[in-house]
């Protein structure tokens, strides 16, 4: 069990918004729950009333009202075809503009070369408007695809919302992504508007990005028009008098797309997930109001590209009434204070980043910066024990949740909860509606024990489809093909005594030793507290012959690897949990690998390590770092050698 770090105070408990919904629940229903457990069990066996009266608690706005909330798919061997709320109609931007106020600001926005600059929801609502017109006038219509290359700032969401007011589906990718990465993402889905940065700014450097732009619009035949946010056409739309017209709202079925996302693709062409309008809208306000405590008038924040799911996720804010607070960047220009800083100046309520953020600013001493937010989130990888004790020091007040989801969902389906303590290493909870438990290699539930995470209910979150996939054979083999009928995510997980929830990272790049399975997760947690070692990447390597080799890479902060760190390494990692978790190679390298939007490279490590070429195991240009993979290819042909 972890170290109990945070408990909330009866004021914080009882003025919670979950809390606040299971009175409306037990009144609208005539129950009671004497637990959270007890709603979280509620919210998964009775499907139709949890998912009705989370669209009735946070009161949607039908335009065609719903015939039937929930009704099974067709296969069963998977929830492919599922339908919720059959009949109803509504539009995503019309719920985030009914928030609108002259109160609070909509969005505080913060760049490298730009000083804070607040967006009252009136610019905001003229922006889009402005930008709502021109779609109308070149002739994009509902469920056109509109695309993005684009920064996380005003404008990427002032073009979403857009976008979306006119019922036309949204997909962006980072400026960052490499041509030949965007072009396999946007070919797939046939746009016709690109919007783009003509340049952007990271980590002090300029970076251009108008000619490779115009050479993806050449190669995209479906474009009616390539517009880049610096230019005239732009500058012509946000010029344009609009005074006389008005913001209009699509209504749009429940499911119909809303956006489409991309799995990360370092293995082939990535998957175009599309979502539904219906399922975001219920899924965000749940996840976001009930999970992470976002209340009206807060002031949310979460570090991401436009090209992770956590962009969406974080505009989602909006529709709690929320000003929604940018920062575009990197996080340690021009030193790791920035963006705790910008946070404060701000008054950011609730503070999310990625794992690997956190984990690298415990160098730092923040409690001098006197700022405690609600709530700091995190995810991307799993956050290890021993941050979530640093992080506490530094917040004593805040709520710590750690996320866990994914983009197939674009949500976090492992969450918070104000009602439950906070343990070092944990995840608080499974969020309402999500059915999660973990399961052995044949189908058998598992509790405190490491198990695959496994969804055994449909969630309206869920993908509609992906796109152009015949038969939906990708979906059901991404999926369903491990256990028929039920979810598989494709992650570690334990199940602790209290309810909360342990991860062990990717279960595909799982560890397998003499039969016994271990999360990567475990590896780096001590990794991560060994001085001298700035980063590490686990794999191991199957034989033919039924064995295998667990090789280490490691990144230092100065120095070579030496048979003293080596030593300290393994006795640590025998101390902390086995004689199974010691490698039997480790190897030093100038990178650990990641992708663009975070996430290490084990698979493909793996897969290079097994024999795989390297531009069959990983696709370029989804890479932060593609110069690390030098390294392990070198190591690899010495590896093999010996």
């Amino acid at each position: 069990m972890g170290k109990l770090l945070w408990s909330p105070t009866e004021e914080q408990k009882s003025q919670s918004e979950i809390n606040k919904y299971k009175q409306y629940v037990e009144k609208e229903y005539n129950l009671s729950f004497n637990s959270y457990h007890e709603l979280w069990t509620w919210s998964t066996t009775e499907l139709t009333n949890f998912w009705k009266s989370i669209a009735s608690y946070f009161n949607l706005e039908f335009h065609s009202d719903f015939t039937n909330i929930f009704e099974s798919s067709a296969d069963s061997t998977s929830f492919i075809g599922t339908k919720w709320f059959e009949g109803a109609t509504l539009n995503y931007a019309e719920h985030v503009f009914r928030k609108a106020t002259d109160k609070r600001p909509a969005l505080i926005f913060q760049s490298e070369q730009q000083v804070i600059r607040e967006v009252s929801w009136a610019e905001l609502e003229s922006m889009v408007l402005k930008l709502q017109v021109y779609l109308n006038e070149i002739g994009v219509q509902n469920g056109d695809r509109v695309a993005g290359v684009l920064t996380n700032s005003i404008e990427s969401v002032a073009l979403f919302l857009a976008v979306n007011s006119i019922g036309a589906v949204w997909s962006c990718c980072s400026p960052d992504f490499g041509e030949a990465s965007i072009q396999d993402r946007f070919e797939q889905i046939e746009p016709k508007v690109l919007f783009a940065n003509a340049s952007y700014y990271y980590n002090g450097r300029l970076f251009e990005k108008s000619e490779s732009v115009r050479q993806l619009s050449g190669r995209l035949p479906s474009l009616l028009a390539c517009i880049f946010i610096e230019d005239n056409v732009w500058e012509g739309i946000m010029a344009k008098d609009v005074a006389q017209a008005k913001l209009q709202f699509t209504a749009m079925p429940f499911d119909a797309p809303i956006w489409i996302l991309y799995s990360s693709g370092t293995t082939g062409k990535p998957k175009a997930i599309t979502h539904g309008v219906g399922g975001m809208l219920l899924e965000h306000m749940k996840a976001l109001g009930l999970h992470q405590n976002v209340q009206e008038g807060d002031r949310f924040m979460w570090y991401s590209t436009t090209g992770w799911m956590m962009w969406n996720y974080a505009v989602s804010a909006l529709l709690m009434g929320n000003t929604l607070c940018i920062y575009d960047g990197a996080t340690n220009y021009p030193d790791k204070l920035s963006l705790w800083q910008f946070a404060k100046e701000s008054k950011v309520d609730h503070f999310g980043v990625g794992a690997a953020y956190l984990i690298s600013c415990q160098d730092q001493d923040l409690r001098s910066l006197a700022y405690q937010p609600k709530t700091i989130g995190s995810t991307g990888s799993p956050l290890p024990p021993d941050v979530f004790e640093w992080v506490n020091v530094q917040f004593p007040r805040s709520q710590i949740i750690s996320l866990s989801g994914g983009t197939d969902v674009c949500s976090a389906f492992l969450s918070g909860c104000t009602l439950l303590d906070v343990y070092a290493g944990e995840i608080q909870c499974r969020t309402l509606g999500a059915k999660i438990e973990a399961f052995d290699v044949n189908g058998h539930h598992l509790y405190e024990e490491v198990g695959e995470l496994v969804i055994l209910a449909p969630m309206p979150c869920m993908p509609l489809y992906f796109w152009h996939d015949v038969a939906n054979k990708k979906y059901h083999d991404s999926y369903f093909e491990k256990y028929p009928g039920i979810w598989n995510h494709g992650d570690w997980i334990k199940l602790t005594k209290h309810e909360g929830i342990i991860m062990y990272g990717r279960s595909d790049a799982t560890l397998n030793r003499g039969g016994v399975r271990i999360g990567t997760a475990e590896i780096y947690n001590v990794l991560n507290r060994t001085e001298g070692v700035l980063d590490s990447l686990i794999i191991c390597v199957d034989h033919e012959n039924g064995s295998s080799d667990m090789l280490l890479f490691v990144q230092l902060d100065n120095g070579l690897l030496n048979d003293a760190l080596k030593g300290e390494i393994k006795r640590e990692l025998r101390r902390q949990y086995s004689p199974r978790h010691v490698p039997d190679d480790i190897f030093q390298v100038a990178a650990i690998p990641y992708t663009l939007s975070g996430k290490k490279l084990e698979l493909p490590i793996k897969k290079i390590f097994s024999g795989v070429p390297i531009e069959k195991a990983v696709s370029i240009d989804v890479m932060r770092n593609r110069e690390s993979l030098d390294d392990f290819e070198r190591i690899r042909r010495s590896w093999i050698k010996s």
